[in-house]
């Protein structure tokens, strides 16, 4: 498959058979590349494990990133691991999910910013972060009543998901997430409808190492912006930003090798350089509301295939570890550089028309956004375009 979007071509393949070999398994292979990442994953799952429909599952993948590609600080990660799932039905619409994993990262070329200096020295070998294993356990919960798969227009689904990796792992930390749709039917026949969304999430590190706390691995922060957060917004440039400080140095008396010695004033007189990349952060809230309508000049025979709707998107991403405190000693002139990157007051909105679209290729998303507010220093994007889920 071919995707584009407003500002990069991306390649996909995927396959699913659903009745692998006729043992009604489900064997799937989806390989995806874009300029900023590369992944493959193979996954097999029997839906009817017992005959009280307990499903078991596994998966294998593999995913490169170049964050600096992706509109993120720089950084490149190499991920590989593997991972087994449980679901147990607790009714028609409630569903328990267990899961444990292996997974293996490897970083290089990273930007070393104020935010992950302690990171860093924690972690770090030589100077250098390497490569990180962990074991990680998860719990979720999901509960749907939708009146259909694509396009509902009535009912609810919702979902409750907990990570953490296990003691003993090479890093330390739990995230959660909770995820909510809700449809309100504004009509008889259900062409008019409100749809609202809300997802929350919050992650961070626990327990100790070398008389430390464990933090929260950068590359697992939460990010938003783009299509399928906030509209308007470019991808992944919602919330903290990279903060670089450097001493003012002044020159020394030249030697008899014709070289200068230079020597630096105390940290008041540090020189902060925010950078425009972000770096996400460890809590996240994102929320939106659509009026779903009828398509104008369209039959009403297409209209499970093409949904128009108004929207309202609204959201943050903030770090709730950064303390400007940190940075008291500066000079004032430079204090006035720094965000409060821990406020979560600092959220970014947005409205505009979406148009999604059942294609013979997939789903298609056609979002135009006018930003509502914006932090000085956001990128925004008016158009947007997507191949993917529908909301």
């Amino acid at each position: 498959m071919l995707v584009l979007d407003h500002n990069q071509l991306s390649l996909n393949a995927g396959i699913q058979q659903n009745n692998f070999l006729g043992t009604g398994n489900r064997l799937g292979l989806n390989l995806s590349t874009n300029k900023y990442s590369k992944s493959a994953s193979v996954s097999y799952t029997d839906p009817y494990f017992t005959v009280d429909a307990v499903s078991l599952g596994g998966q294998v993948y593999f995913n490169e990133l170049d964050a600096g590609r992706a509109n993120l600080e720089q950084y490149n990660n190499k991920t590989f691991g593997f991972g087994l799932n449980w679901g147990f039905p607790v009714n028609e619409y409630l569903r328990v999910n267990f899961g444990l994993g292996w997974k293996y990262n490897k970083i290089s070329q990273l930007r070393t910013y104020e935010q992950i200096k302690t990171f860093n020295e924690i972690y770090s070998d030589n100077g250098e972060l390497d490569a990180f294993k962990t074991f990680d356990l998860n719990i979720g919960l999901s509960r749907s009543t939708l009146n259909r798969g694509t396009f509902p227009t009535a009912g609810s689904q919702q979902s409750l998901s907990y990570k953490m990796t296990t003691p003993k792992s090479d890093l330390q930390y739990f995230k959660v997430n909770y995820d909510s749709k809700f449809y309100f039917p504004l009509s008889r026949n259900q062409r008019w409808s409100v749809l609202t969304r809300l997802q929350l999430g919050y992650a961070n590190g626990y327990g100790t190492v070398n008389d430390h706390d464990q933090l929260l691995p950068f590359w697992e922060n939460f990010r938003a912006g783009g299509a399928d957060t906030l509209r308007g917004f470019e991808n992944n440039t919602v919330g903290p930003r990279a903060v670089y400080r450097q001493p003012t140095k002044f020159p020394g008396t030249p030697n008899p090798t014709g070289s200068t010695a230079g020597c630096c004033f105390g940290q008041d007189h540090d020189t902060v350089l925010p950078s425009t990349r972000s770096v996400g952060g460890n809590a996240i809230a994102l929320a939106g509301l659509e009026l779903i309508v009828p398509t104008p000049f369209l039959d009403e025979s297409y209209a499970n295939s093409l949904r128009t709707s108004f929207f309202v998107d609204i959201g943050n991403v903030w770090d709730t570890e950064f303390d400007t405190d940190d940075y008291k000693d500066l000079a004032p002139i430079e204090f006035e550089k720094i965000d409060d990157y821990s406020d979560v007051n600092r959220f970014r909105s947005s409205a505009g028309l979406s148009i999604q679209w059942l294609s013979p290729m997939g789903p298609m998303i056609f979002s135009f956004a006018k930003t509502v507010k914006k932090v000085e220093g956001d990128d925004t994007s008016f158009f947007s375009f997507k191949i993917g889920q529908t909301f």
